[in-house]
């Protein structure tokens, strides 16, 4: 329980001051429940994360960053923005550049350590 509302809070982190109060809620809930589905597929995959902080912070994580594209006032797909297209592509593209970032040093420190 207490992983599905960090779930949740990692998810509102990267739009917290650029959504409203009640979409806030909404990417909270939905973080929940991205960590529930990522839960089962790592287990289903045999992923040993004791901790569960892929789940957590990597999957809701990328959640709570599209959500931005969701939910941005006046800005976002679901307030019709105009440029909510070119919104949601950056998104993806800061997705890639941090899962590439992340993937990057991860390895390297591995790799040092062993």
């Amino acid at each position: 329980m207490t992983n599905g509302i960090l779930g949740g809070l990692v998810s509102i982190t990267a739009s917290c001051d650029r959504v409203h109060p009640w979409a806030a809620c909404v990417i909270g809930i939905i973080g929940a429940f991205v960590y529930i589905g990522s839960a089962r597929l790592l287990n289903r995959l045999k992923v040993d994360d004791p901790i569960e902080a892929t789940q957590v912070h990597g999957f809701c994580g990328i959640w709570g960053v599209l959500a931005l594209a969701f939910f941005k006032i006046d800005e976002g797909i679901f307030y019709g923005g105009e440029n909510s297209g070119k919104l949601f592509g950056a998104q993806v593209v800061g997705i890639l550049f941090i899962i590439a970032w992340t993937g990057v040093f991860s390895a390297l420190f591995f790799l040092v350590a062993k």
